[in-house]
């Protein structure tokens, strides 16, 4: 229950006295009531001596001037995302509104609003004049400081407020004042337009219109948002002394805010009660009860955040699914006006992600890696659908309230970070597409490789000479699935030498693999090669790019947002699945089942333990020099995921020497501390799902003599120091 602030100060009894400014008021207001009896009455108005007789004189034509009919347009109302399963994750407005139909209104604040704002609503043609002079007389005799009645009927009102809002939709700061300002003119229009209205509405219409539109407090307007902003119900549901207290907010909506000023807002609710009886809208018993449940009782706040900060975990997708909108120009134009669009046109906006896949990734990311992890360490997993993009999860251990960097994409400023051996699948995906075998022999002794080594397109690509950083006891030759297995750094190295190197970089884009700024991997920095170089890629387009090796080198784009439909629910655009053939499906099945046997070599070595599942799957690790960036990526047939653990702020940081949710870590690797992250999300999000197999296909014939690998698998980093130049290295990596 918030903290109830003082009412505003009771007003002073200081006699009837009449101030030059009520004087004034009074003048104004007698002007404009004789005006509009004589415009009623005869369609003229015969001049009065003075000042009055020369306005009124303008006035018959003024009010020709006026058109006939008045545009009715829908308020702004705030749009809304929901998941998969259609739940609410987060809203946007610039006013907390949500229009509702008539049968979607009780019939309490009905009689409520009538009984304080315009007891004659249902028998008048738009305006009241004998209220409007009764209006004046009150005010002119009234006690100065007590609060002036007003004249103007709900049609009337229903008026105004339209006009405010469109003076607003259409940035006209004229026409906003103008409503706002007291004037013969103002009032001259207002009356014209509700006669009008009057008669192209019905009163229940009108009634609701009005109901969608008036203020009821600090940016909440509507009932719909009111009901839910004071006592989390929907406007069906107000009792007698809820209606109550919502009619009586709008004559004042700041001054009788229950929030701020619940004695205030007491006291005019009452009022209201009184007057639903003497209209015989409550009975006696019913006013008894109603007027004795104090307001701070009856508040129950339902808060709404404004945009993507509401969205809890899924805040990080939900700002990736805005920058969808708003880089869409079927929504606007211009980014100002999707921008508004989405505040103010009442959309529904449905998306991909799934709650329960959401909240295991969540579980996974921040149970392995707390939120405020005090040395700064993040964590980061997304999973996407292989079939059609949709992304499924998307989560990291930090709020939306403390930075809005995703991890997992390029949003709030992102660029990704260099991937280790999780790049080196796009080398096998290029050594099958040249034809060799998984059980080539592959590596060497000697971990230095000279200028010219690698070619493009059967030249020489000129970089070179560089040493390959590696752990102890990974030296030799092997075959190509031992080196998979084992992620030796020289083999994989040695297999680019013996195919085109550029197109191993080209071909990984096309699997989705792209710097921020949209380019491949550069081939001008060879420690790219096994993810160690100068660039990065995000979490999501490596999951991606694993997704693309299981559906059969079917790429599906990544998609968030699936459905945008208007206010009526009208679906305005789908977004359809954006799925292209972009690698042979042969060699797509041939990697895929090298990274199975390697998944399967997780589950089975005691030093992969993180990695049971009751399921087949495939996946590689990978890990940065210094340990700095550790990931796991891979997928079943359904479910392709990337998970990331490293400095997303200092991303040279060592990730050594480390305590972790009171365990220490003498050092960070992808498949002994990403692996059981990684693991326990891919369980949890396909606890339900069906157990489907990655097929084996043929891989290379296996020869009568194979290498025989060096299999010590020493977790040593073995970072000796060696010449340098001007390529830069990695090692470190154990897998």
């Amino acid at each position: 229950m918030p903290m109830a602030s003082s009412a505003p100060t009771p007003r002073r009894n200081s006699g009837h006295r009449v101030t030059p400014l009520k004087f004034g008021g009074a003048v104004m207001g007698f002007i404009t009531v004789a005006i509009l009896c004589g415009i009623l009455a005869s369609g003229f108005f015969v001049p009065v001596v003075g000042a009055i007789g020369a306005t009124a004189k303008a006035v018959p034509a003024t009010f020709d001037e006026i058109p006939e009919d008045i545009e009715v347009s829908q308020p702004a109302e705030e749009s809304r995302m929901v998941d998969a399963a259609g739940g609410h994750m987060a809203y946007f407005f610039s006013q907390r509104r949500q229009i509702l139909n008539s049968d979607q209104i009780s019939d309490n604040i009905r009689k409520a609003i009538i009984a304080i704002e315009d007891k004659t609503f249902m028998t008048h043609h738009g305006i009241d004049p004998r209220r409007m002079l009764g209006s004046l007389l009150h005010n002119v005799v009234s006690d100065e400081d007590d609060g002036l009645q007003g004249g103007s009927t709900i049609t009337q009102q229903y008026i105004k407020n339209m006009l405010v809002e469109q003076g607003q939709k259409e940035g006209n700061d004229e026409l906003v004042e103008e409503q706002r300002q007291a004037s013969v003119e103002r009032k001259i229009r207002e009356v014209k337009y509700a006669i009008a209205l009057e008669k192209k509405l019905t009163k229940d219409e009108i009634l609701t219109g009005y109901l969608n539109i008036a203020p009821f407090g600090p940016n909440v307007y509507g009932v719909g948002a009111a009901s839910r902003a004071y006592f989390s119900i929907p406007a069906s549901e107000l009792s007698i002394s809820q209606a109550a207290l919502l009619a009586g907010i709008v004559q004042s909506p700041v001054e009788y805010d229950p929030l701020r000023f619940p004695e205030a807002a007491e006291e005019r609710r009452n009022i209201v009660l009184g007057e639903m009886k003497k209209d015989g809208d409550i009975t006696q018993e019913e006013y008894d009860e109603a007027v004795a449940i104090p307001v701070a009782d009856m508040l129950k706040p339902e808060e709404r955040v404004n945009g993507c900060r509401g969205a809890g975990s899924m805040a990080y997708f939900c700002d990736y699914v805005v920058e969808e909108f708003l880089s869409d120009e079927a929504f606007g134009e211009t980014r100002a006006e999707r921008e508004n669009l989405l505040q103010t046109g009442g959309l529904v906006l449905r998306t991909s992600i799934n709650p329960a896949m959401q909240q295991a990734a969540w579980n996974a990311a921040t149970g392995r890696v707390p939120v405020g992890q005090e040395d700064g360490l993040n964590s980061a997993i997304t999973a996407i659908n292989p079939k059609n993009g949709y992304i499924e999860a998307m989560a990291q251990n930090t709020t939306f309230d403390s930075t809005e960097v995703s991890f997992n994409t390029y949003t709030g400023g992102s660029t990704g970070f260099p991937p280790g051996s999780a790049f080196k699948p796009f080398i096998l995906v290029q050594w099958f597409k040249e034809g060799h075998s998984v059980y080539e022999s592959v590596g060497r002794t000697n971990r230095n490789f000279n200028f010219g080594e690698f070619s493009c397109d059967g030249t020489p690509y000129p970089v070179g000479p560089w040493y390959v950083e590696d752990l102890a006891g990974k030296d030799g030759p092997r075959t190509a699935q031992n080196a998979t297995n084992l992620s030796v750094n020289q083999a994989f190295v040695d297999m680019a030498t013996k195919v085109d190197y550029c197109k191993i970089f080209t071909g990984a884009a096309d699997l989705g693999v792209v710097t921020a700024d949209g380019q491949p991997f550069s081939p001008d920095t060879p420690a790219n090669l096994i993810g160690g170089g100068a660039d990065n890629v995000s979490p999501l387009l490596m999951a991606s790019a694993y997704g693309t090796i299981a559906n059969e080198g079917v790429r599906c784009s990544p998609i968030g947002l699936v459905e945008v439909a208007d206010r009526d629910g009208k679906v305005i655009k789908t977004y359809e699945p954006n799925c292209q053939q972009v690698l042979d499906a042969t060699v797509a099945k041939q990697v895929a089942t090298v990274l199975k046997t390697t998944g399967a070599n997780y589950q089975t070595n005691s030093g992969y333990a993180g990695f049971y599942l009751d399921r087949e799957f495939a996946a590689k690790t990978g890990t940065t020099d210094f340990n700095s960036n550790t990931w796991t990526v891979g997928f079943t047939p359904q479910l392709a995921t990337a998970a990331w653990v490293g400095f997303s702020q200092e991303g040279t940081k060592h990730g050594e020497d480390i305590w972790i949710n009171g365990e220490y870590f003498e050092a960070l690797y992808g498949e002994s501390f990403v692996g059981p992250m990684w693991a326990q999300f891919m369980r949890d999000a396909l606890a339900d799902a069906e157990h489907l197999s990655i097929p084996s296909v043929f891989v290379g014939n296996v020869p009568q003599s194979t290498p025989r690998p060096n299999t010590n698998n020493n977790t040593q980093t073995g970072n000796q120091q060696q010449p340098q130049n001007n390529n830069a290295s990695t090692g470190n990596d154990q897998q």
